[in-house]
This record gives structure tokens, C-alpha cells and sequence, in this order.
């Protein structure tokens, strides 16, 4: 391992590869994948070292790549540990052997026989696991990671590309044709079973393309990045790679750190952490040494820290007490991966299609083959029968139509700031019922921010303050903004090109520091003006942070913390002395801010008389209550709003407290009450459904919590989406119908898992995709009805003959030419006409309902044999060969009958132009079927020329003949809706207030 000094801080990087001839030296260095901020500092660093002459950092591989002039002293800058082996590619360390007696009588660890560390006294931890303050002996190292394994997550096994490609033909309807290709091959068709398999292989590429990207999503996050960490190891301290942290190792955790392992404080100085992605709470959570009661939930383990969680303020140490695959978050990732997503209701709904086609199919099969017996027709006679129904059952353009539409409703999605990851979504979204989502940082914006200031006698906003630096002592609003600066521990960061430095610490004291600048006060000067000579923190009885600050006229202290607490150490504001009736006034105040869903401090400050005083347990004089919020995103209410109207309900999931969480809820508008997580076990299940139906909040919800609750809903007949932000939303995003990653912050495994990832925060966008999911229903429906009734047709026609002893009127090879014109040109026309703009005004499709309804199976089987009786028209007209050149020309002009009404559409131009293009160059291609001498050969058309192209005529004239028949009328037919306890005209396509 070799050390490159940047910005001050030991950075490893591993040497890669070293090309001394081409003088190209390739640097691993951990934390660089995908990190730009990272990227531009490390190549910053490395063009400031003499003889670089360029450096490049990859965030696809992590690694940087030097090129250096001749003698250039850049290996003299690079430290290399004894064990780093360059020149070799990813070459590890080698270590000593250990022998295995040594590491067995290491303590066991791990899920099965972890002791409640958070619930021991420090001594009794240290001993558990045979470590002291000071840290391991770096002899015991080697053993340990032998014992325990390195600090990284193991992949989950992954299904086999074999395994992959074999669902895609492992169903009824593949069957299907992969028997009618057998059946031709037997009887020496070679053609007509090639034509039939490359029907199928193109079907089973694209299911297995589409498969394997979904079997991709979770590969970028399975490991755990290596950083480097500090950890104090026999004494002293050292910086070593966090995938080399054992249990028992010290910890030093700093502001800013990301934890890379649990672990148990041992020593803690204003540490807080921000756990809102493992845990869902919005505020950092304060760190100590004391004990935890044992079942504490995880929110509420003060005295431990954990891995993939952030230290949001101070400074503290800690031994580690699991790694790897032991750490909470490991165990939420697990979960994520042992969590199976539901079949989309498309993917549902098709394989039920599919499945009636088959059946169908194979029903008639028999009637027909039984009917051939009957006869006394020979055997092939018979099974060349069975493959025509076998191709004419299966609608092959099915597959393709579906992801037309979905992938052209993704680049839509894309538009809005969308990127679906999972094809079925696009459509699954327009029948979401419910839609859960997690509170902090989808609804509101996980950022505190000064909401209100009183000063005693009135809320007022913040920023109509303008502080006065000069007469700082005598303005209370003034006052109050600098203690907050002073009584808070941020520490401010420069950033060049920034508009504002970067404050470190909790979000409540950032956003009272935030607030004090943006009123005119200077943080810096007021530091160096009342320099700190103390500070207290809050303990397990005292709910306030005590500071005390020198001035020129003698010390000052300052205390901000809980108001009751603070109101109590009070003898006067700045009107005078508090008497028992102001103070009640003043707990009122805090108790109306408080049920405005604000997390409210008290301030107040007192001239300290004597240098050496103790004593602050009175004295001091009120100075206000400080009202934060954090505040709900732009549009989430808009939001809330407009899937009320859309027939959807929302559910609040957060791990946050019930009082704020019910406070976001009325907020929102949400009605109904709030309901805890635990409460869930303890409950019947009509009590639960109830409870449950009742419910806008669930608060304390852990990851596992929240996956039940949507496997609960869904068991219920729901269609969930959920939408999340955090690591502890992960598991829940995978097994939601829909699961949504919500804003540019949201962390990578949300992301990496979820169906949909929202670049933007405005959920008003969740809403724009709902509807989008409802136009691809709306199209598919068409394209269905389109697809079964020319199916309809064929099985007729072909299933007709074989009962009165006709003549076979299509051939298998001819039934699949058609099948490949008007399952794919056509119906791929109606899958991308553009969307009803009142589509959100209607409810969802109910769960479970058939993709096709009783009304439009009634319609597609009038249509059907519509079409059927222009097929046997011809046929008694002119026999199988006029059947050949009307039957396709007909369903072609049948499609015109299946478009939507263009009374309700937008983008009609464009619509038209695509669909005449489409159906149009289909036609074309029939026209050639049955005009071209040598491809009429191919397909066996048997009659004249003249009279096949007299028949094309007459079956594109017919259907549009017919386009005023009631039959062909069922699109204009409108609904009587009752929805919401009013009445709403509405066609099949959507709803019109």
C-alpha cells in the first residue's frame, strides 16, 4: 500500500500498475468511484507534484493514471508498506500466516451470538471483545481478518444467463410455437418452422435483454467502498484502509466521517450523528457513553455508532464491534437482496392473456383435429392443421408492442427528469392504489431551517430580521441570533467559488447558524469577540447545551436547549422580572409552536459576576424561542393533492417521532391518524385492516417494518409504489409493485434498487409518471383489442374450415406472414398514439382487474367475426388464395376502428403521421405478398393476380365501410362513473369531469 499526500490528509493509493518504459504509473485510490469532487482534488494534487505531467482520475475504475517526465522525483513522494507488491494488477498484500488455534480463540461474533453492545458498560465491551483503549496489538490483526473476514459485503448469488434465457421460452404460448415449428420440421416444411423460430428467438432476446439490466441493478452497490480510516492500534495511532477494520479495533470518529464499521463509543465530545438514511430520523442523533436500555429500538441507541451513517458534529472514539457483513446496514442490504419484487401488473396481466390464447388455441386445436379424424383425413392433413392454430393463437407481435410502448413512455419519463430502470414500471405505475413514502428527505427536504422567533409576545419570521452587530448586548432579537452562534459547535468551510461556506455540524444548529448570518451577523468576528471559555454539554437530566464567553466587560454564559428546562433557570426577560403567569405564557408559546409540527428551543443569557462562579442554575435572563422546521419539498403537497384526486392514497412510512410525523401529515393535508409500527403485531387482522385503512402516518417504522407493511397492502389487494430516499428505505423500494428513489441526494442503494430514480425533489414528477403508467394502459388496451380480434379471425377462419370439410384456407407460413404485418406494424401504431390529458382524473384500474374488460371482450368478439365473414366471403368467392390477399387487408383497415377518439387527444399530427406510416408500409407489404410473382410462390397464394389485388381493395374498403356500425362505435361509447359522490361522463379512455 503506498500514501499520497492530499490536502493535508494521507490518502491511500495503491500502485496499480507502474510502465517505467512509457513512464505511466496507474494509482488505485479508494473512494474515487464515481466521487467528482474527489476526482478534481486528487488530480488537482497530483499535477502540483514536480515532473507530473498529466493525471487522470477514472470514477469508472477509481484509479488515476500519472504520466511523468524522465527523472522526475514523483516514487520518492509515494511511502510503500513492505507487503505492496507494484507492478502487478490489484496484487494483494501478502500477510503472515496465522495459525488457525490462534484464530479460533478469537471471541465469536455475528448475528447469531452478538451480545447487546449497546446495553453493556464500556469495560464489560472492551473485555467481550479482548481489546483495551489503547487498541489491538497489530500482531493480533492478521488473526482477526482470518477470523472475522475483511469489512466488505459478500454478493449475492445471481441467476445464470442460462437460467435467465430459458423463462423466456418456458411458457404456454412459446410452446406453442416452438411445437408448430416441430410439427413442421417433421412433415419437411423447413420454412415455415424457420420462419416460426426466428419468431421465437426474437421474442426470447428481448425478454432476456431486458431481464439481464434488471439482474444488473444491484451489481454497482454489493460492495462496500474502501476509504481509509484513523484507529488508535497498541497505542498508537494509525491510518489504515477501512476494509482492514476487525472487531476490537479503537476508532477515532471526527465531524464529517462516514462510519465503515459499527461500533460501541468509548469516549464522546459533543458527538452527534446523522443517521436519517439507516434510521429515518431527521435530527443527529446525540452520542454518548452510557449504556442503551436493552431493547432500545435502533433510533434510539445512543451509544452506538453505524456503519454508512455520518458524523454530523464533534469528535469521539469507538471500538468496533462488527464489520462486514455484521453491520446493520449489511443486514438491510441483505434484506434488499433476499426481497423479491412482485410481478408487474402488466407482466400479470399478459401471462393471463397469453396463457387464454393458448388455452384457446389448444382447444380448438382439438375440435379441429378431432374433426379431421372424423373425416377420415390423414394424419398430417391433421397436424398441419394443428400448427396453423397454433400460429394463428399466438399474437407474436405481443412482446414487441408492449415494449414499444413502454420504452417510448420511458423517453417521456426522461424528459421529466425520470429514469426507469425497470421496463414493466412504466406501465405498473398506472395502477398504483396506494403510494407509501418515507418522510425525511422525500417530503420534506431533510435540511432544518429557522421557521419562527419569539421573543415573548408573538411569532415572527426570521427573515425579516435585520441584526445589529453595534448594540449586540441590547437587542434581543440581535442576541438571540449570536447566542445561537456562539452555544452552537459548527464549523465553517471555505469552499472557493461558493456563495456561502459550508457549515459542518447538526442540521438544527447549521440552520441557526444559517439563519444569524443571512440576518447580517458575522460567525467569525463574533467568535473572536466573545472568545469561548467553556462549554457544557446536555446529559440524561440536563436537556440544554451552557456556554460561557469572555468580553471585555467580563464572562457571559448562554444556554439553548429544551424551553422547559431553560424557562426554569430564568428570573427575568428582557421586559423584566418573570413572574409565574409569564412563564406560563411563555410554555404556551412553546406548546403552540410545537403542535405547528416545530422543533423549539429556548435561549438565554446572564453576565456571570464572578470569573470563578459554578453556579448556572439560575439567573438568567429569557432571551426566545427558536421555531425549526424541515420544510416539505416544493410540490409535495401538490403532490398529495393531485393522487387524492387520481383515486390514489398516500401513507406516510418514517422511523421519526409520531408528533412530528403527524404534524408533516396535516401539513400535507392528509387526513386520518397515525399509527406506530409496533403496535402492528399486537393487532387482529379485521383490527389491523381497519387501523391500518384509517392511518395517514406510521412512525417508528424500521426497514423490515416497512417491508411488511407494503407485503401487508399488497396481500390486501394493493397496488403499492414507494417512495424513498435512505438506506433504511432500500428493502421496501425493492418489493413495492413501484419503488421510487426520490432527488438528486437520495443514497446510492435507493437508487441502485429502485424501479424509477427521480434526478429532480419535486414529487409532483410521481404523479407525471402515474399518468404516463395510465396512457400505456390506455394503448395497450387498443393494441389488445386489436391483436385478439384478428387472432379471433384466424382461429375462426382456419378452426370453420376444418369443421365443414373446406379446404385449409391459410397455411401455416401464410398465417405467420400476416401475423408479422398485423400483429407488429399496426399495433405498434396503436401503442404509441399520445396520451388523454385527463388521464389523472379518473380512478386506477382495480387490482386484479383483466387487461381486457367485459365490454371491450364483447366488442373485439363482434370485430372478430366481422372480419371472419369478409375472410369466408372471399373464400366462397375465390377459395384460400382470395382469403390470403383480403383477410390482411382487412385487418389492417380494422385498425382505424381501434384508435382513440381524437376528441380527447394531443399531439394528433404527429399521431397520424406515424400511424399512416406504419399501417400504410404494412399494406405496402401485403400488396407486394400479393403482386410479386416470386414471393407469391413463397407464400402460396394460388389465385390470379388481378383478382388478389381486386380483393386487397375490397378488404381495406369493407372494415372502413363498416366504421360506422355500432360494433365499431364501443371507443365513443361513455361510462357512467360515480366517484368521490359525484358524477363524471367518461369514455373507455379516461374521465371528463
Amino acid at each position: 500500500m503506498s500514501v499520497l499526500l492530499l490536502d493535508s490528509q494521507l490518502r491511500p493509493a495503491r500502485v496499480s500498475r507502474h510502465a517505467t518504459a512509457s513512464r505511466r504509473l496507474r494509482l488505485e485510490i479508494p473512494g474515487l468511484l464515481g466521487d467528482r469532487h474527489l476526482a478534481r482534488r486528487v488530480e488537482g494534487a497530483a499535477r502540483a507534484l514536480p515532473g507530473v505531467l498529466s493525471a487522470t482520475a477514472d470514477l469508472r475504475s477509481g484509479r488515476m493514471l500519472l504520466r511523468y517526465a524522465p527523472g522526475a522525483p514523483l516514487l520518492s513522494r509515494l511511502r510503500e508498506e513492505p507487503a505492496a507488491r507494484p507492478g502487478r494488477w490489484d496484487a494483494p498484500a501478502r500477510r503472515p500466516w496465522v495459525s488457525r488455534r490462534a484464530a479460533q480463540a478469537l471471541p465469536i461474533l455475528g448475528d447469531g451470538a452478538a451480545p447487546p453492545w449497546h446495553h453493556l458498560e464500556v469495560a464489560e465491551v472492551l473485555s467481550r471483545l479482548g481489546t483495551s483503549e489503547a487498541g489491538l496489538d497489530p500482531l493480533e490483526i492478521d488473526a482477526r481478518l482470518q477470523r472475522y473476514g475483511s469489512n466488505s459485503v459478500d454478493q449475492a448469488d445471481e441467476r445464470s444467463r442460462l437460467a435467465i434465457l430459458s423463462d423466456q421460452v418456458a411458457n404456454l404460448p412459446m410452446g406453442l410455437l416452438l411445437g408448430s415449428a416441430g410439427f413442421s420440421a417433421l412433415m419437411g416444411e423447413a420454412v415455415e418452422a424457420s420462419a416460426i423460430l426466428l419468431v421465437v428467438g426474437a421474442n426470447a432476446a428481448i425478454g432476456y435483454h431486458i431481464e439481464r439490466k434488471n439482474q444488473a441493478i444491484l451489481s454497482s452497490w454489493r460492495r462496500l467502498e474502501a476509504g481509509i480510516v484513523q484507529v488508535i492500534r497498541g497505542g498508537v495511532l494509525h491510518v489504515v484502509s477501512a476494509a482492514e477494520l476487525v472487531p476490537g479495533d479503537v476508532l477515532i470518529c471526527v465531524a464529517g466521517d462516514v462510519l465503515p464499521a459499527d461500533a460501541r463509543v468509548i469516549d464522546s465530545r459533543r458527538l452527534a450523528c446523522d443517521e436519517a438514511a439507516l434510521t429515518g430520523e431527521s435530527e443527529a442523533q446525540r452520542k454518548g457513553v452510557a449504556p442503551a436500555p436493552r431493547g432500545a429500538p435502533l433510533a434510539e441507541r445512543h451509544s452506538m455508532l453505524y456503519a454508512g451513517t455520518m458524523v454530523a458534529t464533534g469528535r469521539g472514539r469507538a471500538v468496533v464491534v462488527a464489520t462486514g457483513g455484521d453491520t446493520e446496514l449489511a443486514k438491510v442490504r441483505r434484506l434488499v437482496e433476499t426481497a423479491q419484487a412482485p410481478a408487474a401488473p402488466l407482466t400479470r396481466r399478459l401471462e393471463s392473456l397469453g396463457d387464454g390464447l393458448a388455452a384457446l388455441s389448444l382447444g380448438a386445436a382439438g375440435i379441429a383435429a378431432a374433426a379431421g379424424l372424423a373425416r377420415g383425413r390423414s394424419l398430417s392433413r391433421v397436424a398441419r392443421g394443428a400448427v396453423a392454430l397454433g400460429v394463428a393463437a399466438v399474437p407474436e407481435g405481443l412482446p414487441v408492442v408492449a415494449t414499444a410502448a413502454l420504452v417510448r413512455s420511458m423517453q417521456r419519463l426522461h424528459r421529466h427528469g425520470i429514469v426507469v430502470r425497470r421496463l414493466a414500471a412504466a406501465e405498473a405505475l398506472g395502477t398504483v392504489t396506494v403510494i407509501c413514502t418515507d418522510k425525511t428527505g422525500t417530503l420534506t427536504r431533510n435540511e432544518m431551517h429557522l421557521d419562527r422567533i419569539d421573543l415573548g409576545d408573538g411569532a415572527i419570521d426570521p427573515g425579516t430580521i435585520q441584526a445589529a452587530p453595534d448594540r449586540l448586548l441590547e437587542d434581543p432579537a440581535s442576541l438571540l441570533l449570536a447566542a445561537a452562534i456562539l452555544n452552537s459547535d459548527v464549523h465553517v468551510q471555505e469552499r472557493g467559488g461558493a456563495e456561502r461556506p459550508h457549515l459542518v455540524g447538526s442540521a438544527t444548529e447549521r440552520a441557526l447558524v444559517d439563519a444569524a448570518h443571512a440576518a447580517g451577523l458575522d460567525g467569525a468576528q463574533l467568535h473572536r469577540d466573545y472568545p469561548r471559555r467553556e462549554l457544557r454539554e446536555r446529559r440524561e437530566d440536563i436537556r440544554y447545551v451552557l456556554s460561557v464567553h469572555d468580553t471585555v466587560a467580563g464572562p457571559i454564559a448562554f444556554v439553548k436547549g429544551a424551553p422547559a428546562q431553560v424557562i426554569e433557570l430564568c428570573d427575568a426577560d428582557w421586559r423584566g422580572p418573570l413572574r409565574p403567569e409569564d412563564r406560563e405564557r411563555l410554555l404556551r408559546r412553546n406548546d403552540e409552536l410545537a403542535s405547528a409540527g416545530l422543533r423549539v428551543l429556548a435561549l438565554a443569557w446572564k453576565r456571570i459576576d464572578r470569573p470563578d462562579a459554578e453556579d448556572h442554575a439560575s439567573g438568567f435572563t429569557f432571551l426566545g424561542l427558536a421555531g425549526l422546521r424541515d420544510p416539505l419539498r416544493e410540490g409535495a403537497k401538490e403532490a398529495i393533492r393531485r393522487a387524492r384526486s387520481a383515486g390514489i392514497r398516500t401513507l406516510i412510512l418514517t422511523g421519526d417521532q409520531p408528533r412530528t410525523a403527524e404534524a408533516i401529515a396535516r401539513e400535507l393535508g392528509l387526513g386520518g391518524g397515525s399509527l406506530l409500527a409496533g403496535e402492528l403485531a399486537a393487532l387482529g387482522d379485521a383490527e389491523l385492516a381497519d387501523r391500518l385503512a384509517k392511518a395517514a402516518v406510521l412512525a417508528r417504522v424500521t426497514p423490515e417494518e416497512k417491508v411488511e407493511v407494503v407485503r401487508l397492502l399488497q396481500r390486501r389487494g394493493q397496488i403499492v409504489a414507494m417512495a424513498g430516499d435512505g438506506i433504511n428505505d432500500a428493502p421496501a423500494l425493492k418489493v413495492a409493485d413501484v419503488g421510487i428513489s426520490v432527488g438528486a441526494q437520495a443514497s446510492d442503494l435507493a437508487r441502485q434498487v429502485a424501479d424509477l430514480v427521480m434526478a429532480g425533489d419535486d414529487l409532483r414528477s410521481v404523479l407525471v409518471a402515474v399518468g404516463e403508467g395510465r396512457i400505456v394502459q390506455d394503448n395497450l388496451r387498443r393494441s389488445l383489442r386489436f391483436l385478439c380480434a384478428t387472432n379471433l379471425s384466424e382461429i375462426a377462419m382456419v378452426l370453420g374450415a376444418g369443421l365443414v370439410g373446406a379446404r385449409e384456407p391459410l397455411g401455416p407460413l401464410q398465417l405467420l406472414w400476416i401475423n408479422l404485418l398485423t400483429d407488429t406494424f399496426p399495433a405498434l401504431a396503436l401503442a404509441l398514439e399520445p396520451g388523454d390529458p385527463e388521464v389523472l382524473d379518473r380512478p386506477p384500474m382495480r387490482p386484479g382487474e383483466a387487461v381486457l374488460g367485459k365490454g371491450e371482450v364483447a366488442r373485439l368478439l363482434r370485430d372478430g367475426m366481422l372480419l371472419t365473414a369478409i375472410g369466408a366471403g372471399a373464400m366462397w368467392i375465390g377459395g384460400p388464395g382470395l382469403v390470403f390477399a383480403s383477410l390482411p387487408a382487412a385487418q389492417l383497415a380494422y385498425a382505424v376502428a381501434c384508435r382513440a377518439p381524437s376528441r380527447t387527444m394531443g399531439g394528433r399530427v404527429a399521431a397520424d403521421r406515424r400511424f399512416a406510416a406504419m399501417v400504410g408500409g404494412a399494406a405496402a407489404l401485403q400488396l407486394v405478398g400479393v403482386a410479386t410473382p416470386g414471393l407469391r410462390g413463397i407464400l402460396g397464394a394460388t389465385s390470379s393476380r388481378p383478382a388478389s389485388l381486386a380483393a386487397f381493395g375490397a378488404g381495406l374498403l369493407l372494415p372502413l365501410i363498416a366504421h360506422g356500425i355500432p360494433a365499431f362505435e364501443g371507443e365513443r361509447r361513455s361510462l357512467r362513473i360515480v366517484r368521490h359522490g359525484r358524477s363524471i361522463e367518461s369514455s373507455s379512455e379516461g374521465a371528463r369531469p
